[in-house]
């Protein structure tokens, strides 16, 4: 089980979701995830979860690449246009502490209504091939 510590551009020091995870059950889990449902790249989010990772004592993590293969659109996180999916799943990483990339958030799934996209959760085929199309994985 990894406790969702939200993406690098949501707070942008680590160092704030310390006491926040700890409070909720960090030392018990088997680390924190990054980026679930967000288009944070690899790198951005990988240098942030070493560091979190460092002020928890070595807690590992794990990073949703679903949907960050061309990042983030300045603005807009509702559905944004050209994004693609990123890193394939895998536990191969080449950073001790972090355990896998993941495909967490379903490609395809709806942010909400905006861009044109069905009510948040809903499948939305166009969207998902658009991530298709755009991928560089």
């Amino acid at each position: 089980m990894y406790l969702d510590a939200g993406n690098p551009a949501w707070i942008r020091d680590p160092g704030k979701l310390v006491e926040p995870l700890k409070r909720a059950g960090v030392q018990e889990a088997d680390g924190f995830s990054l980026n679930v449902s967000n288009f944070q790249t690899d790198e951005v989010t990988k240098k942030y979860g070493i560091e979190l990772s460092r002020d928890l004592g070595g807690k590992h993590f794990v990073v949703d690449t679903s949907r960050n293969g061309n990042g983030p659109l300045d603005g807009a996180w509702c559905n944004p246009p050209g994004r693609g999916l990123g890193t394939r799943p895998t536990t191969d990483t080449g950073e001790a502490a972090l355990d896998a990339y993941l495909w967490i958030k379903r490609p395809g799934a709806s942010d909400g209504t905006c861009e044109g996209g069905p009510n948040a959760g809903q499948w939305w085929p166009e969207y998902a091939l658009e991530l298709a199309r755009n991928s560089k994985a």
